[in-house]
C-alpha cells in the first residue's frame, strides 16, 4: 500500500510557488500546538508569518503551508493553515506579511496530522524539497483537540495547559472521585513539591 502524501489530499497546482513553515517549540517559551489549542489564531498566525533578523520567509503571492509540531518527540504535525501572501511589510524580526486565508482548504485545518521527520535548522522550507515526505498520518473527524484523559500515569503537563484541562469533562470525570498525591515542579528551579489535596 502507497502512502497518501499531503499533496495528494491538498492538490495544489505549482510547489514551485508554495513553502511549508514547521511551527515547534522556540527556547520552551513558544508552544504553539498549545497556542492553537488555546484558539489563539492571531498570535499563531503571527509566527507563521515571521521573518528572521536576516531573511525573509516569503515572497507576495507565495502560498504559505503551516504546519505544527504536536509533540516535541515525536515526528507528527498538525495542518492549520494555508494562506497567500498577498503583501511585504519589510519588517524582519517580526510579523513580516499581510496575507489571504486559502478557504478551499479551511476545511483541513486543524483535522490534517502529517508525518515528517525534520532534519534541517531551517524551519521555512521550499514545498518541492519536504511535499514527497510529508505522509497523511491520520485525518480526523474534527479539530484537534488532545485533551482526553490519558491515564493516571501519563499525566505529565504544564500548569497552562492543567488549567485548560480541568475544564474538559473527560478530565473532570477521571480526577474528581479519585484519592491521590500530586508531584509539582517548580520549572523555573526544578524544585518538586508533594501535595496530598
Amino acid at each position: 500500500m502507497h502512502p497518501i502524501k499531503l499533496n495528494d489530499i491538498l492538490q495544489l497546482p505549482n510547489l514551485q510557488n508554495v513553502k511549508v513553515r514547521f511551527n515547534l517549540m522556540f527556547d520552551g517559551n513558544w508552544n504553539p500546538i498549545e497556542v492553537f489549542k488555546n484558539n489563539q489564531s492571531e498570535i499563531l498566525l503571527n509566527g507563521q508569518y515571521w521573518n528572521y533578523n536576516k531573511n525573509k520567509s516569503f515572497k507576495v503571492g507565495q502560498i504559505a503551508i503551516g504546519l505544527i509540531k504536536i509533540k516535541s518527540n515525536d515526528d507528527l504535525w498538525l495542518l492549520f493553515h494555508i494562506g497567500k501572501v498577498t503583501k511585504d511589510l519589510n519588517i524582519l524580526n517580526g510579523m513580516g506579511y499581510e496575507y489571504e486565508v486559502s478557504e478551499e482548504y479551511e476545511k483541513y485545518f486543524g483535522r490534517l496530522i502529517v508525518r515528517f521527520k525534520n532534519t534541517s535548522q531551517n524551519m521555512v522550507r521550499n514545498a518541492l524539497s519536504v511535499m514527497e515526505d510529508c505522509v497523511i498520518e491520520q485525518i480526523l473527524p474534527d479539530t484537534f483537540d488532545n485533551d482526553i484523559f490519558p491515564g493516571y500515569d501519563k499525566v505529565n503537563i504544564s500548569w497552562a495547559e492543567l488549567s485548560r484541562v480541568l475544564e474538559k469533562e473527560s478530565w473532570k470525570t477521571a480526577l474528581q472521585n479519585q484519592k491521590g498525591v500530586y508531584l509539582l515542579t517548580d520549572t523555573s528551579n526544578g524544585k518538586m513539591y508533594v501535595v496530598d489535596p
